[in-house]
Order: structure tokens, then sequence, then C-alpha cells
């Protein structure tokens, strides 16, 4: 594709309005660009997107999802660069994986490049993903999740997202009866010290995302129920850390997500070949360890051959002031044709 056709295809799917649980639409357009395009190309029950180039070993696969937080966002450009609901996270690295796919349409090379995009990251249990696995192989995996152009990320913290319901006795707020708030602070304060490394990354970290507890203003509640999103280092396995929340829980738990953390090597191949890519197009490479959580913390168990990597800057996911630079968008397609063509041993036509 020239350079308008990439930035159109990243203007069409962002304008794209794709919640998760609402991704048909954007999924039905990557369908059909990729049919028009003459690419073999399938949807899954998922809705997940996926088109195959080549045959046989090695097996590499490029992957991100196409569905958003909710929120719609107005959509527009404005001094190079485009805003809109998942311009960041994660359209702009999903377009710049896709441009790449499709211009090893007429290269010869040994192996498959596959291409998935994929429903249902920004839920718990990654559905799109969940499925994807089941039906794929990959030696390689570059996963597409914004870090900017001379971003290499390398590493994510696990997730324990738990229903917590602390329960008490429903009497006057003078008495001295059990209050469920007061068990939930003070778990809040017990488990605010455990595993404190010597940084974010490296620390189990906390945030509740709910709390509910109805009753009059003079009447203690008769049970109080908290959503908390726990965060969890690499270094510590996620099962292990739900033992020591139930030891200090006066109170029941479910367990909505558990997953582990992930980190690679710097001495991974695709890690290795991304610095190449990135030094011969300018830039300083940058080695970043991520306090959340991607489907790269599921994709580590197909291969550990695996990194993220994708234009945008991660600080504006989620947020009201979504954009990607289209200049960076635009590099970031040719860090990864290079990096992906050093896999791959591209012959030349």
């Amino acid at each position: 594709m020239k350079f308008l056709e990439e930035i159109n295809l990243l203007q069409d799917i962002i304008k794209i309005y794709s919640p998760s649980g609402k991704e048909k639409e954007v999924s039905d357009f990557l369908f059909n660009f990729l049919k028009n395009k003459k690419f073999e190309v399938e949807q899954d029950k998922e809705w997940n997107v996926i088109s195959r180039i080549g045959s046989g070993a090695p097996y590499i696969l490029l992957t991100s999802h196409m569905d958003t937080v909710r929120g719609k966002r107005p959509f527009k450009i404005e001094n190079n660069k485009i805003y809109g609901r998942g311009a960041c996270d994660a359209k702009s690295p999903l377009a710049a994986l896709l441009s790449t796919f499709i211009r090893y349409k007429n290269k010869r090379f040994e192996g498959t490049l596959i291409f998935a995009g994929v429903t249902g990251e920004e839920m718990p249990g990654s559905r799109g993903t969940a499925e994807l696995m089941k039906k794929i192989k990959a030696d390689y995996i570059f996963l597409g999740e914004p870090g900017s152009v001379d971003g290499i990320t390398i590493g994510y913290k696990g997730r324990l997202l738990l229903n917590l319901l602390f329960k008490g006795k429903a009497s006057h707020s003078s008495s001295d009866e059990e209050n469920p708030i007061v068990k939930f602070i003070d778990f809040s304060n017990k488990v605010s010290t455990l595993h404190k490394g010597n940084n974010l990354f490296e620390s189990i970290s906390f945030s509740p995302t709910s709390i509910y507890a109805e009753s009059d203003n003079n009447v203690v509640p008769n049970e109080c129920k908290v959503t908390i999103d726990f965060r969890v280092p690499p270094s510590l396995p996620h099962q292990e850390v739900l033992k020591e929340i139930k030891q200090l829980m006066d109170g029941e738990i479910s367990l909505v997500e558990g997953v582990d953390g992930v980190i690679t090597s710097k001495n991974n191949i695709l890690v290795k070949t991304l610095v190449k890519s990135i030094r011969a197009h300018g830039f300083s490479p940058k080695y970043k360890k991520k306090t959340g959580s991607s489907d790269m913390n599921l994709l580590v168990k197909l291969t550990e051959n695996i990194v993220t990597y994708g234009p945008g800057d991660s600080s504006l996911d989620h947020t009201d002031m979504e954009c990607i630079n289209i200049d960076e968008y635009l590099k970031s397609i040719d860090i990864l044709e290079m990096a992906i063509s050093e896999v791959l041993k591209i012959a030349p036509l």
C-alpha cells in the first residue's frame, strides 16, 4: 500500500466505534478490506479476523486488538494527529501491523506470516485471543500495543481482578456492631503492605474500582461489595498472591480474572531485531515494562519468542485525549517491516 492508503486504513478503523462486545462492524470492515485485496481471510465465532501469507514454518504472528474501552470520542485530524477512541489503544498498532502484513503479499520467503485482529482484549478473559490460541501455532509473535515508535515493551504485570464481599450486621450507627465498611478499610490497610519492591513494576498494586454499601445515614449496612484490581509483578505467581490475600480477608472472595505477569529477555531474537530496525531508522531504542497487562500475558504460552511494539503514547490509553501522530504511525510500519524481514530472511524478488 502507498502511505496515503495506510493513513486511510487507520482513519477508517478509528472512525468505527468498537467497544468490547460490539466489535462486529470493525471486524466486518477488516474482513472485507483483506478480501478485496485478494487475501485469504476468515472470521471466527468471536469475530476475530485472521489472514495468512505463505506456508510452513516458521510461523510469525502479527496481532493486536480491535476493541476499545467504552466512551465514544469525536474523530478529528489536527496538527498531524488523528483523534478518536482507540486512536492510541490499540487501533494505530493494529493498523500498523496490518499495513506491514500487506507489504509482504508479493515477497518471497519461507514460512507463514499470520495477521490476527482480535476481540475482547479490554475485558476480563480476552475472549478473542483465547479463541485464537486454540487454532494457530506461532514460533514468533509481534503483539501490537502503544509504546512509541522507539519503544520496545518487554514486560507486563499480572492481574487479579476480585469481587469481595464484607459482611456485618444492620444496626444503629451509634452501636458497636460489625461494620462491613470498616472491615474493608482494615483489609485495604493490610494488603497495601504486600510485596513492596523497588518500583511500581516490582510491587503489588491495587485499585478499588467499585464500592457498594447501601443504607440510611444512621444505619450500619449489613454488607459491603467491592471490586479490586490487583496488579502483580512477573516474579510472583498470581495464585500465590491470591492465597495471601485470602489469609488477610474477613469475608468472601470471587475471582473474576487471574493471569501471571510476563517478561522477556533483551536477548530475545525479536527484541534484537527491533533494536536493530529502530536504530536503522534514526531512533534510540527504549525498553519498557508496563504496570498493566495485555494479551502478551496469554500469548507467551504459545512461544517465549514474543515482543510488544506499536506507535502511540500509552499515557493516553483510555483517556479523552487519545490520538496518534501520523508520522510516528507510518515510521512504525517501516520499522516493523525491517524487523520481520530479518526474522523471515526475505529472499529478493
